[in-house]
């Protein structure tokens, strides 16, 4: 790898991206709805919690800072999340499924479960067709030798922006599997 690459690719990325795969591929061999259910909601809560975070405070801190302070938290962030986010909420989803699957919750006919379907839908679609990709253009952006500091900055509110959206949903999401939960 060469010394360009090495500074935007975080060392801890494989294990960030592998992590939770491990955790769910264990759960579900283990067969234990207890496991799964802790996998499910780990992962949930830290999408949850970071698409919060990046939301309110990473966009309310990165408004106040100079647009070559915000590449430079873009430089930073950008890598680690390529990684984190599209593994925690693929899994987190993954193992929602499977345990609503295993509890018998898993009915079309539940408005709860369209619901469930419908907000899920939503954030797949942001997380992997909009922040996914704005990742990767901020991502291959960064590495230039002269970036392109005006779209760096646009594509990392924008995220932000996004997951900010996402956090309404998933607080949403949580009331649902509350309401499925009894």
């Amino acid at each position: 790898m060469d010394q360009l690459s090495a500074r935007f690719f975080p060392r801890s990325g494989p294990v960030l991206f592998l992590l939770p795969i491990i955790a769910l591929v264990a759960a579900l061999i283990s067969n234990s709805i207890v496991f799964l259910d802790y996998v499910h909601v780990m992962t949930g809560g830290m999408w949850t919690g970071i698409d919060l975070f990046m939301g309110i405070f990473g966009r309310t801190v990165m408004m106040k800072i100079s647009p070559p302070s915000r590449v430079e938290v873009a430089k930073r962030l950008t890598p680690t999340m390529l990684f984190l986010m599209p593994s925690i909420a693929t899994v987190a989803t993954t193992a929602g499924y499977v345990l609503a699957s295993n509890l018998h919750l898993w009915n079309l006919g539940n408005p709860y479960i369209i619901a469930t379907i419908i907000v899920v839908l939503v954030l797949l679609v942001q997380g992997f067709g909009i922040l996914l990709p704005n990742e990767l253009r901020v991502f291959r952006e960064l590495r230039k030798e002269k970036p392109d500091t005006d779209k760096i900055v646009r594509l990392s509110m924008r995220n932000l922006n996004v997951s900010g959206s996402q956090a309404i949903f998933q607080i949403i999401i949580i009331y649902i599997m509350a309401n499925l939960a009894f």
